[in-house]
Formats: C-alpha cells, structure tokens, sequence
C-alpha cells in the first residue's frame, strides 16, 4: 500500500524562512531538494541529460541567490550530482557545509537523443524521444533506461536517508532525477513521477520525513512565482 503524503505550498523568503522550519527533534529529516542553475542547453531548449555542461550566467546568479534564499537553514550535509552544474549549484550555497558528489544523482544519458532540440527544430527526433522517453525499459539507443536511473536514484536516497536520522540535508540535482528522488521518498510510481513533477532551475522543494507520519512537501515560492499560490 503506497504511504499517504501531504502536499503542502509555502511562500518562504528569507524574513519567513522560520515558516519551513521547526524546533530540533531526532525524529525529523528535512530534505531540500534543489535542481541546478541554468546552463546554455536549458536555454537553448535542448536535451542535457548526462552531458557535463556548466552553468551559463543566468544559472551562476541563480545558484548565488540560493544562499540568501535557504539563509538560517543549517544543513548537516549537502549531497549534489557529479555533473559540474549540479556542483556549482551546491558550492554557491554550501558556505563550511561538507558536500559529497554522487554519480548516483547524474542525470540519465540520452542516447542518440542527447542535444537535440526540444522543438521543432529536431522534430522528428524529440517526436520519437516523447514516445520512447517514459518507457522503463527503452535505453534510447546507447543511453541508460528510466528504470535503470530510478533504480540508482532510489539507492542514493536509501543510503542518504539512513545516514541521517534527523536534521537538514540538501540534494542538489536535475530535473530529470529529482522527480524520482520523489518518488522514493513518496511511494509513488516512477512513470507518475516523471510525467507530473516539472521542477524548474534553482527551485527548492522542502520534504519533511518524520518518523510515524506520512512525509509533507513545501515547495519555495518567491516574488517572481507568486500564481503559483
């Protein structure tokens, strides 16, 4: 039986950080779940997947402002990708906080998909991609299969959420993987996952694992997303 989970909004900017946050008891994990800044390919609307691109300068602000953005938040761990926009989000915010790259968290190669269009300028190809893509078992002609991704992201937060009990701890990765660090943490299937939760860059959600109660979900909400409430 899939566990209950509560989804919950929040406006949280830096003066109402103290909404997201509560007294320290060892029975609470706090997991802050971040996709990374944007890089050129997101700009371009293209295919990134296991490519290793950097963050683009919109995507270097991005991940700066994320320190302001998560300040009075006292992370035990920051855990990222080991793709280097992934890093370079981390690091703009980790402050003295240990992070640890986990090539556990990278994105899922595309295949022969990788760096097209996500328009019409590869139409025929992002066509067939949109066919081929959610299939668990297709590894998109020398690419890696969603369930083969699914399964090594549900590995990475088994490992993380066992070595901390309680706390803050941070993942830091993509919009391809966080959907199904989701779906581990919330017991809901990887095809569900993938085709209803579209996180943009830099944004935060916040899951509150607490032992005895189904998990709770704020999503970070600022200024510039305010329909979003």
């Amino acid at each position: 039986m899939q566990r209950r989970t509560l989804l919950a909004f929040a406006l949280i900017v830096p003066s109402l950080m103290a909404c997201a946050t509560m007294p320290a008891d060892d029975s609470v994990l706090d997991l802050y779940l971040v996709r990374h800044g944007q890089t050129a390919w997101n700009l371009e609307k293209r295919l990134q997947g296991a490519t290793d691109n950097v963050l683009n300068e919109t995507g270097r602000r991005q991940a700066t402002e994320l320190a302001p953005r998560l300040a009075g938040v006292k992370f035990s761990h920051i855990y990222s990708s080991g793709l280097k926009r992934a890093q370079e989000t981390a690091a703009a915010f980790a402050g003295n906080t240990p992070v640890t790259a986990l090539p556990a968290l990278n994105e899922r190669s595309f295949g022969k998909f990788e760096g097209i269009f996500e328009d019409e300028r590869s139409a025929a190809l992002y066509a067939e991609f949109g066919r081929r893509g959610s299939v668990l078992t297709d590894a998109l002609d020398g690419g890696e299969s969603l369930q083969s991704q699914a399964d090594r992201v549900k590995t990475a937060v088994r490992e993380i959420t066992a070595r901390h009990r309680s706390g803050s701890i941070a993942i830091v990765a993509h919009g391809g993987v966080n959907p199904l660090v989701l779906a581990a943490l919330l017991d809901i299937p990887v095809s569900e996952a993938v085709a209803r939760i579209k996180q943009g860059n830099d944004e935060v959600y916040l899951v509150r694992l607490r032992s005895g109660q189904a998990p709770s979900v704020w999503k970070q909400i600022g200024r510039g997303t305010l329909e979003q409430l």
